[in-house]
């Protein structure tokens, strides 16, 4: 039996859209729509899905299964995506499942045969770094998420003697800091290739699939992977903590 999947990614700067067609643990990229929305993905997500699933000549009520990109990533992108996924899933009746959005990057870079830090903007002068071992057809993570300050992450990766291709939107900001604290052993990855894509996400959510890591599928249990807490909480924990003084 196939199923018609429906993915997205919104925890970036762009936007991330694919159909893919599932049978067992095999996924079929059918098509995909990817674009820049900086602090628009609210307002186009949507109708960009729409658009999408007419082009391709399927229904709303088609898709079988929902696919977000929960983060790391901007706060408000990851929620922006997570909340429209767990909307649609709860109104189709369908599963949804969550992948990483920086596995998501790491798969765009799947045709390659070499180390990739991924270094993907965490906002407040921050970055959130991982290592994925990539080989063609096969990307391996090598650590979880975390949210450090960028110079300390260019010191971790500068204790590896092997070359790594540096990949993600933190680049945008600092890209000068790491490649001169890896000076010899480091490339950038083409700017396109920061972000995550339509099929990056398809192939994250596939070998997911094949490796039993992607839960049963029920929406509320897919939630906002952010590494810290937001902006929101820490004041809230920080009047807690000036109101007991």
């Amino acid at each position: 039996m196939s199923h018609l999947v429906l993915a997205f990614d919104t925890a970036s700067d762009s936007v991330a859209i694919a159909l893919g067609l599932r049978e067992g643990l095999d996924v079929e990229l059918l098509a995909t729509c990817d674009f820049p929305a900086r602090r628009a993905a609210n307002l186009r997500l949507l109708d960009s899905v729409a658009q999408l699933l007419r082009d391709n000549g399927r229904a709303v009520n088609e898709l079988s299964e929902v696919v977000v990109g929960h983060g790391p990533g901007s706060f408000t992108g990851v929620r922006i995506g997570v909340a429209s996924a767990k909307g649609l899933a709860h109104g189709l009746g369908v599963p949804l499942y969550g992948v990483s959005t920086l596995d998501a990057v790491a798969w765009r870079l799947a045709d390659r045969d070499t180390l990739v830090g991924v270094v993907a903007d965490a906002m407040r002068s921050e970055v959130y770094p991982v290592l994925f071992r990539v080989e063609p057809g096969h990307v391996e993570r090598l650590g979880p998420d975390r949210v450090m300050r960028p110079e300390y992450a260019a010191a971790e990766f500068a204790e590896i003697s092997e070359p790594i291709l540096l990949t993600g939107d933190g680049l945008g900001k600092y890209s000068s800091l790491f490649t001169d604290a890896l000076p010899n052993h480091s490339t950038i990855a083409e700017e396109p290739l920061w972000t995550p894509s339509g099929a990056g996400l398809i192939a994250a959510y596939q070998a997911a699939l094949s490796s039993g890591g992607l839960g049963d599928g029920d929406p509320a249990l897919v939630l906002p992977v952010y590494t810290r807490m937001s902006d929101a909480e820490e004041n809230e924990q920080r009047r807690i903590r000036d109101g007991a003084l």
